[in-house]
């Protein structure tokens, strides 16, 4: 059963990381520092640098489209270099979240993140944020189901057409056979999102972050499929690692 969930994640093209996630991350200072923000703006930079534990500057683009935050000195960046783009996304998602603003003036949330010797920057339009913040109860409902060992109620949220691949049972065999190495799940959190298109055409989103579990924690990466509205049947794949 676990080859035809990731099956199914290949089949979207979604990019694995790797299976776990640590547990905790390194104590840092958070600093932000802010150029030419709105108030509401200052907080959310100061919240994404606590997010991160890291320095978080930002300001403006000139010509007021962008919303340009860099991010330096970040311990969980740090312990998690092959995890970088989820990082970033997560900045961005703190700090949209956090202004209170659906309709910001500004266009798109660039995050430029530094690393040691490796530096990305990454581009997310308020629009794909405002689609997260929509999507956001799906994660919340698995995880939650998850956590209750719910997994009739977990089927329900699936799309049809992948719960006739799956047999009897299957779903919950995939959920609980990691139970006796890792234990049970105990609480989970988003970390990042990515949108992602299938061969034929078909957007997802997906979103990740930390399965906290009684003994080690994983991963829960969920699969969306954009096209279907609401909560119940609209998660195309789902697995223990990004």
């Amino acid at each position: 059963m676990k080859n035809l969930f990731f099956c199914c994640f290949a089949i979207l093209q979604i990019i694995a990381c790797k299976p776990s996630i640590s547990p905790t991350t390194p104590e840092k200072p958070a600093q932000s520092s802010t150029s030419n923000l709105p108030e509401a703006e200052q907080k959310a930079l100061n919240l994404t640098a606590t997010a991160l534990s890291g320095e978080v500057s930002g300001s403006l683009s000139a010509d007021g489209k962008a919303l340009e935050i860099n991010i330096t000195n970040s311990a969980a960046m740090e312990q998690e270099l092959d995890l970088l783009p989820l990082h970033s996304s997560r900045a961005a998602w703190v700090f949209y979240k956090n202004t209170g603003n659906d309709k910001p003036s500004y266009e798109k949330i660039v995050v430029r993140s530094h690393v040691q010797d490796t530096s990305i920057t990454l581009e997310y339009p308020t629009r794909d944020l405002a689609i997260v913040k929509a999507r956001l109860p799906i994660f919340e409902a698995a995880g939650n189901m998850l956590l209750k060992g719910d997994y009739a109620g977990l089927l329900g949220l699936f799309d049809p057409e992948v719960m006739k691949t799956m047999k009897p049972n299957a779903l919950e065999q995939y959920c609980v056979q990691l139970e006796p190495k890792y234990g049970k799940p105990i609480s989970f959190e988003l970390r990042g999102f990515n949108f992602n298109k299938s061969s034929s055409g078909k957007e997802y989103l997906s979103l990740a972050g930390p399965l906290k579990r009684q003994i080690k924690d994983t991963a829960l990466d969920i699969a969306i499929d954009l096209s279907k509205p609401g909560i119940q049947g609209t998660i195309a794949a789902l697995k223990f690692d990004y």
